[in-house]
């Protein structure tokens, strides 16, 4: 399994679920539109509700609260993920056709601007005819202990995820959302001799290792 572990800086007091459910509204995923009229993006992302947590045998479209994602120790999440694309090859040729259709009619090469308005006016058409590819990745939040984790290691993955989460809970929080990477691997020896690419290895390192490795003094 594909961990990516984050410690989240400024956590304390549990926030309530009337808080978290404020701020979940604000980011819900959207229902899937098969029709994709306005879809400008190629990319969608929202939260939904996990599987397996609540006991009610609900339909994947019930209204949810974080009370569904809610364990003992934290919440469970899942992020969903859709991303529309458009052959490159296909934009290149109704752009083309396009494009001469505008120059006979009107006489005249379309300048600069004409031509950027047109690839995007094509561009925002076949978005719309173009199916979604639906992706979820999950993550455990122990909100308590500042802790997280996000079962998955792609970088686009991670970048999607800490947008997300950062709008809908860690700012709303006052919490710092920190990527805890693996101290030791890759070091050359510059990151120990070079003083600040020493002080962040040190950095590293002391916010993954074990609290029983701490000197008395840095405590």
């Amino acid at each position: 399994m594909s961990i990516c572990r984050y410690r989240l800086l400024g956590a304390g007091a549990r926030a309530s679920l009337a808080v978290l459910n404020e701020r979940l509204a604000f980011y819900l995923a959207d229902p899937i539109d098969l029709d994709g009229k306005g879809i400008v993006k190629e990319e969608k992302i929202g939260w939904v509700r996990p599987l397996g947590i609540d006991c009610d045998q609900l339909p994947y479209d019930a209204p949810w609260d974080m009370s569904h994602a809610q364990v003992d120790e934290g919440f469970v999440l899942r992020m969903r993920i859709e991303r529309r694309s458009v052959p490159a090859q296909l934009l290149q040729l109704i752009y083309k056709e396009r494009f001469f259709a505008l120059e006979t009619q009107s006489g005249k090469t379309p300048g600069p601007k004409e031509r950027r308005d047109l690839k995007d006016q094509v561009r925002v058409e076949l978005m719309a005819r173009a199916l979604p590819a639906v992706s979820h990745l999950d993550a455990f939040w122990r909100d308590r202990d500042g802790e997280l984790q996000l079962f998955s290691t792609g970088k686009r993955a991670r970048e999607l995820f800490e947008t997300l989460f950062t709008k809908t809970f860690a700012d709303p929080l006052g919490q710092t959302m920190v990527r805890i990477a693996p101290p030791l691997l890759g070091l050359s020896s510059s990151d120990w001799t070079e003083p600040d690419q020493a002080n962040e290895t040190m950095n590293r390192i002391s916010l993954t290792a074990p609290q029983a490795f701490v000197s008395s003094e840095d405590r």
